[in-house]
């Protein structure tokens, strides 16, 4: 009876005129519906002057317009949506109703339809007092247009006013990024606008529209410069770390940052690496083989790959036995920061790092970088990743080098870097190369040459000749990549290929509508993207075949530092799991025999981790 009292309070205490307000709603599709306000001149006046139109995509709010006591009305408008020719009108005697209704609903739904009830009342105020007011940027904070520019803003819809849409949820026929994924196929464009968790956005896609942009990067405001943007820096920065190279602002830091943190990132450096690595990839084979034919699932399998690098090489730890799977427990606790919405919060959260499972994860693995420093002050450089962070010099000066804190903060992202992207790809992989059995044949048959020629320890050398092997791994990457970019914010207003993103707003580049749309490989069913008829590695062998617009590691100065180091723990595992092992799917698989993702991770994992049977070649 409480909150029935405050939700009436909300909805009709804040509105003084409540004698000549009402809402007007209309149900526009199975899961959407219009609210709007309208000002009545005389309260037995069923002509109604509706002053402002909003829509809810929820789905649980239709039942409320579904009464008997609700009067049917006729009216027009030509604000936010196109002219109602009927709309269902809320009276002042129906609102108990309502309201109850109202009471049952999620918090969400509540907050969205309070702030509405807010934001039409002024709109309504506006109207009677004919004040003009910009019911957009009412309803969607901050999508203010630039009147400067010469441009048009891109097409799209912002989508549930106040918050927008959630791109980062995900479905199972899609994977992580599903709204993202369905509104860049809906607009059809390779600029488009939307609205996400307050923030107004403008999707890039195409290699040369994306160049164009990131040529804005580092650029003062008066320049129309754009720069990265961390969403919940005063939470989210707590948990990545803000001194890292993928948030640095400034061009001379980040460049610098680039070549220290680059040092631990050389050829030469990632050379000295592969022997520890295929020594990983060989602990990890042997399990699968020791199974006796019980089912597999080889997402674990990558994962403990790759977080048995992180201690390994990355971090250069030497870890008991037992405690290794702490150390990757604490790394996968961490890493679901990245998609936790707490963490994504415009407010600080006291105490997040000490009361959360992943701020207590992070607290461990920093612990265990700390040690490891410590330990280098005493003993010297090591051949770890983490010994080449911390003694890299300026080439310049001979001096200059990476903070304490620096270190740490880097150590971090090369560990997410190495472990979430690399894991998920190699188990896209394996599933592609089971759908593929003659691909994998042809990676068993270069192996053999390469085995023939180089012996059997894999080498910088032996992996470069991998081509074919290399073919898969850009194959995969293209057809399952990262979704988008770091997001960037706006500081000064920009064109990209004749739209506007105005000063203020924020851009991602869309990796996965650039693969999409990419002209060489580009097929209007869109099997160019799908596991079974798309996936052609022979494509990677010919000039006139290979994709020209293929980004799975970024762009531009930001690009990802960590590319070599990442195609090289695909390139040593695949290579062994070809020389040793063969496998078939026992795939849990959907509706139509079609291939089931996880919703919940930063790039598309199988909802089943690719559970297989292994045996010894």
């Amino acid at each position: 009876m409480k909150k029935f009292r405050l939700y009436r309070s909300i909805a009709f205490i804040l509105s003084p005129w409540t004698s000549s307000q009402a809402l007007v709603m209309r149900p526009v599709s199975p899961s959407s519906l219009v609210i709007s306000t309208s000002f009545i001149p005389n309260q037995h006046d069923r002509v109604l002057r509706t002053s402002s139109i909003s829509t809810i995509p929820f789905r649980s709010l239709r039942p409320l317009v579904h009464h008997r006591d609700v009067t049917t009305t006729t009216t027009s408008s030509t604000s936010l949506h196109s002219a109602m020719s009927s709309a269902l009108f809320l009276s002042k005697q129906t609102a108990d109703i309502f309201l109850r209704r109202v009471r049952h609903l999620k918090f969400p739904n509540i907050l969205v339809l309070l702030l509405l009830t807010f934001a039409t009342s002024i709109l309504a105020l506006a109207s009677k007092n004919k004040i003009k007011i910009n019911q957009t940027s009412l309803l969607w904070p901050g999508t203010q247009t630039d009147p400067n520019s010469w441009a048009p803003l891109p097409p799209g819809s912002f989508g549930c006013p106040f918050f927008g849409i959630d791109f980062y949820s995900g479905t199972k026929d899609y994977g992580p990024f599903a709204a993202l994924g369905k509104l860049a196929k809906k607009n059809n464009a390779d600029v488009w606008k939307t609205y996400s968790f307050g923030l107004p956005l403008v999707s890039v896609s195409g290699v040369d529209n994306i160049k164009s942009l990131l040529k804005h990067e580092f650029l003062p405001e008066d320049d129309r410069g754009i720069g990265t943007f961390l969403i919940g820096a005063k939470n989210f920065g707590d948990l990545f770390g803000q001194e890292g190279i993928l948030y640095e602002p400034n061009a001379e830091k980040h460049a610098l940052l680039r070549k220290l943190v680059g040092a631990a990132m050389t050829p030469a450096a990632v050379a000295e690496a592969v022997p520890s690595i295929q020594d990983a990839a060989n602990v990890q084979i042997e399990r699968m083989l020791n199974d006796d034919g019980e089912v597999i699932e080889m997402e674990k399998v990558f994962s403990d790959f790759t977080l048995d690098v992180a201690w390994k090489q990355v971090l250069g730890l030497d870890l008991e036995e037992s405690e290794i799977p702490r150390f990757r427990r604490a790394v996968q606790a961490w890493t679901s920061g990245v998609i936790n919405p707490i963490f994504f919060l415009p407010f600080r959260i006291p105490g997040l790092m000490t009361i959360t499972k992943t701020g207590r994860a992070r607290q461990y693995l920093v612990s265990k970088v700390e040690a490891k420093l410590a330990h280098l002050d005493d003993h010297g450089p090591d051949s770890s990743t983490l010994s080449k962070l911390y003694f890299a010099r300026d080439d310049d000066d001979g001096k200059t080098k990476l903070t304490r804190t620096q270190v740490i903060h880097n150590a971090l992202i090369l560990i997410f870097a190495g472990t979430e992207t690399s894991a998920s790809t190699l188990t896209c992989a394996s599933l592609l190369l089971a759908l593929h059995p003659e691909v994998f044949r042809k990676i068993r048959d270069e192996q053999k040459d390469i085995i023939a020629r180089y012996g059997s320890d894999l080498s910088a050398e032996s992996l470069e000749n991998c081509v074919y092997l290399d073919s898969v791994i850009k194959e995969t990457l293209r057809i399952k990549p990262l979704e988008c970019g770091e997001l960037r914010r706006v500081n000064g207003s920009v064109e990209v290929d004749g739209k506007q993103i105005p000063k203020g707003w924020f851009t991602l580049f869309n990796i996965k509508q650039t693969h999409v749309n990419d002209p060489t490989t580009y097929r209007e069913d869109g099997s160019h993207m799908d596991i079974r008829k798309g996936f052609r590695p022979e494509r990677w062998l010919d000039e006139t075949t290979k994709p020209q617009a293929w980004m799975p590691f970024g762009a531009g100065r930001r690009r990802c530092i960590g590319e070599k180091l990442g195609m090289t723990e695909m390139k040593v595992f695949l290579s062994m799991l070809a020389r040793k092992v063969d496998y078939d799917l026992v795939n849990e698989v959907g509706p139509d025999d079609t291939f089931l993702w996880k919703t919940k991770s930063v790039l598309a994992r199988p909802l089943d981790g690719v559970k297989v049977r292994a045996r010894p070649l």
